[in-house]
């Protein structure tokens, strides 16, 4: 390795801040963070041919004055960013958003930051003596404990051990300490373990763990892990320390922890080191100094293997590529210098494609396909409202609009590039339109509006079917239809849930809603039961059989109100016959929210996510259809997000530049998503092509939809299995005997024998459903990337990923404690399923 780091030369200079660049760091995929004394913090990415270029969305302006530190999440796509403004931001490296801010508990300046190996621990230090460790899981982050152990003295360094019973910090008097966090979560007054003062003269200005670690069998079944801890100070000098963490190896439980050393004192720089990072294999160290200079040291000799000198001021900040190829520097000369340690590298290497230790999910391709597969597109800009657009509906052929003029719009179409305007109503109310919704089933639109009426449309015809059924003296702000088409209900202001017949119009129930005006309606999807929310932020379901009857009030839904409501679809009937359903509702508060009901012998309601990340009011929230594996909310901030509902994380945010967003909607094969805005506009978008795949998969390819299956499906199907179409519906192809079945089509005898095979393989499949093996234990839906976990059990990847990162340590199946989170993938699973979905 000495060789290698002998030949180290600078591969690339980046000018790109106004002030001196005061932390770097590099993530585990060789994305590059820099932060700077200008307030900024900026992103590049590798392209081969340039080296580092920032990417689009950089940089990220939310600190009001300088920023102290920057460090990637090793597992999420997270880098936190900390000021002197007191604010630690958490930001989406791909999107660019500010997912959240995290106060300091006193308010004052931030000088540290670090993560977790598992990502599930944020730990700041600073000013004022303040240490704080947040937890961070998909649902929210929140603040673990806030501990005043320094005296006052500012905190300049901080890290957790890689098994995460304790977590160090180093002060500005030389000292430093450390704590349990298991103490850290149980008790109210924690104590540190250790305090160790002197480290250094003058004081410490960074330390930081080894991942490496040596591991003794103790006396009474207890295990001593020894690691390094690196520290460096305005003495000069680096000290390595070892720190001995005890622990019960049957119980897993943390037991005590000491200190010896140092064991080595690097000596080389003429004056303060700032920075000290020890390399992923744990083998090197970096280290900064004020002397302009950094040094590459080699741990078991504590031999200076190299010094770099390109900067012309002093030295800030340092840090390692995952797999040790590059290093980078930042200066107070405001410039980065990104350092190949090898010198075997050029501006037009690929380096992305070089290994890691790790594999975050959000940089794995689910599919071998390019990136662009991944990204959402904007298809289409409809412009045809004088004023806002306020609600958005999708059928098989049609979508349809209503806005504040008044004015409904029909718009057929056949394909992500074909849309034509079929119907331009005008005065279709006499006031504002709040909502449309059309059944796929029937083909009706109904629509309401402030007008306080409903209207029942023949959108093919561009006529009103029916009116005057529904007069309300007050605006109605929702109108929502059965998924089984025979109930419509509708409410607003008058403070009333009104049910009706569909086929008849004659009122079936008129439900209080306690004074409270109506703001979103959804009925589940076997039209059993139906949700409302209202102005006040709650939620009241009700069960429509054999009477319309109040059995649930969820209180406090949303603050300030529930403002949109959507019940997923299910392809798996044991989730509707068990009585259990998910519903999402979004709020006023700015957050969305994904409930799971359970109506067995008394229904129960409890929270599965807390989807924060809007920056103001959400406007609408829907389900994707089928399978509901997106969501996705609009809100005054100008954003639609898409959010996988199974694990919380969001996975996209559309940006639409000055037009506050009031309402979204998936097309049926969830290929195209529809957004509508105060400017008068829809925007039709692409969604990423393996959310395509998924949903295809669900619609037009899944068993238990091939009775729903049109004559074009069928004919697909046909046509993969290398017969010529005909005029067969799915339901057809179900009941209809096979020999009249093969009696329309002009096959040979040979292919008819072949056809009869499938058609007979084809219902019993039918009948069967998917094989349980394929099933997520998790997730209960067909999995797409099976990986087995160290229980035996195989899950869902990012399922299984999300439990962990919840802080489970246990198997989903037994409970019992799992002793890795390694996964490994269960290929020959994943080629069955493959086999098992392409007959279809």
């Amino acid at each position: 390795m000495g060789m290698c780091v002998d030949s180290a030369v600078a591969l690339q200079r980046i000018a790109r801040h106004t002030s001196d660049v005061t932390s770097c760091d590099f993530s585990d995929r060789f994305h590059l963070a820099s932060g700077s004394g200008d307030k900024s913090v900026a992103l590049f990415e590798w392209k081969a041919s340039t080296g580092y270029v920032e990417v689009l969305f950089s940089p990220f302006t939310g600190h009001k004055y300088a920023v102290t530190s920057v460090r990637f999440s090793p597992r999420y796509p997270l880098l936190a960013s900390a000021s002197v403004d007191g604010h630690i931001n958490l930001w989406n490296i791909k999107t660019g958003d500010c997912i959240q801010t995290l106060v300091q508990a006193n308010g004052s300046g931030v000088r540290c930051l670090s993560f977790s190996q598992d990502s599930s621990l944020l730990a700041s230090g600073g000013e004022g003596g303040i240490l704080c460790v947040w937890s961070i899981t998909l649902q929210k982050i929140t603040l673990i404990k806030a501990i005043h152990g320094h005296n006052e003295e500012s905190v300049q360094g901080i890290s957790f051990s890689p098994d995460q019973h304790i977590i160090v910090s180093g002060d500005v008097t030389g000292t430093f300490k450390i704590w349990s966090l298991a103490a850290l979560r149980e008790e109210a007054e924690p104590s540190a373990l250790v305090t160790f003062r002197d480290a250094h003269d003058l004081g410490i200005n960074y330390l930081e763990f080894s991942p490496e670690f040596t591991l003794h069998t103790a006396s009474h079944g207890l295990l001593e892990n020894i690691y390094l801890l690196a520290t460096c100070g305005n003495d000069h000098t680096i000290a390595l320390w070892q720190v001995h963490i005890i622990t019960d190896d049957k119980q897993n439980t943390f037991c005590r922890a000491t200190v010896s050393g140092p064991t080595t004192r690097f000596i080389g720089h003429n004056s303060a080191v700032t920075q000290v990072r020890i390399s992923p294999r744990g083998d090197l160290i970096a280290s900064a100094s004020i002397d302009k200079t950094i040094r590459i040291w080699q741990i078991s000799s504590g031999r200076c293997l190299k010094t770099l000198e390109k900067h012309s001021r002093y030295v800030t900040s340092c840090a390692f590529s995952s797999d040790q190829s590059l290093l980078v520097s930042g200066s107070n000369d405001k410039a980065i210098i990104v350092w190949d340690l090898k010198g075997n590298l050029n501006l037009h290497s690929d380096i992305v494609g070089h290994g890691s230790r790790h594999s975050p999910q959000f940089f794995s391709s689910v599919l071998s396909n390019p990136s662009k597969e991944k990204d959402v597109i904007l298809l289409h800009e409809l412009e045809n409202h004088l004023s806002s657009v306020n609600s958005i509906s999708f059928s098989k052929v049609l979508l349809v609009s209503g806005g504040s003029d008044h004015k409904i719009n029909i718009w057929r179409w056949t394909g992500a590039n074909n849309i034509t305007l079929l119907h331009s109503i005008e005065n279709a109310h006499r006031y504002t339109i709040n909502q449309v919704d059309i059944c796929d089933k029937t083909g009706i639109l109904a629509s309401c509006s402030l007008d306080g009426t409903v209207v029942i449309w023949d959108p093919e015809l561009g006529k009103i079917k029916k009116s005057g059924f529904h007069v309300s003296g007050s605006g109605v702000r929702s109108v929502k239809i059965s998924p089984d088409s025979h109930l419509i209900a509708a409410g607003g202001d008058d403070d009333l849930l009104h049910i009706y017949n569909l086929d008849t119009y004659e009122t079936i129930a008129k439900m209080s809603m306690d004074n409270e005006s109506l703001t979103g309606i959804s009925f589940t999807p076997d039209s059993k039961y139906i949700m409302a929310g209202t102005g006040e932020g709650h939620c009241k379901l009700f069960s429509l059989m054999p009477t319309v009857t109040p059995i649930y009030m969820l209180e406090n839904a949303h603050d300030l109100g529930v403002s949109g409501m959507d019940f997923a679809e299910t392809v798996h009937a044991q989730l509707i016959n068990d009585g259990r359903y998910e519903l999402v509702t979004a709020g006023q508060d700015g957050i969305v929210k994904v409930w799971n009901i359970n109506i067995n012998c008394s229904p129960a309601v409890s929270i599965v996510w807390n989807l924060t990340g809007h920056g103001g009011s959400v406007t609408c929230v829907k389900y994707s259809p089928c399978l509901a594996e997106l969501i996705a909310s609009t809100s005054i901030d100008k954003t639609c997000r898409l959010w996988d509902p199974y694990s919380g994380n969001c996975l996209h945010v559309i940006e639409s530049q000055q037009r506050v967003l009031t309402s979204c909607a998936f097309s049926p094969d969830a290929t195209m998503l529809a957004t509508g805005s105060l400017d008068k506009n829809i925007m039709i978008w692409r969604l990423p092509g393996i959310i395509k795949f998924r949903s295809f998969m669900a619609n037009d390819n899944c068993i238990n939809n091939i009775e729903t299956w049109s004559v074009d499906v069928v004919n697909k199907w046909l046509q993969s299995q290398n017969f010529p179409p005909g005029n067969l519906t799915g339901k057809m192809l179900l009941e209809t005997s096979i020999e009249d079945i093969l009696s329309q089509l002009n096959i040979d005898d040979m292919r008819k024998e072949l056809l009869a095979t499938r058609l007979a393989e084809l219902r019993n499949k039918n009948k069967s459903g998917p094989p349980h093996e394929f099933l997520c234990p998790i997730t209960h839906q067909i999995m797409q990337d099976p990986v087995v976990a160290s229980d035996g059990f195989t899950y869902e990847r990012s399922a299984i990923q999300s439990w962990f990162a919840s802080g489970h340590c246990t198997s989903p199946m037994t409970n019992s404690y799992m002793v890795s989170q390694e996964l490994n993938s269960n290929r020959l699973l994943k080629e069955n399923i493959v086999a098992y979905l392409s007959f279809f």
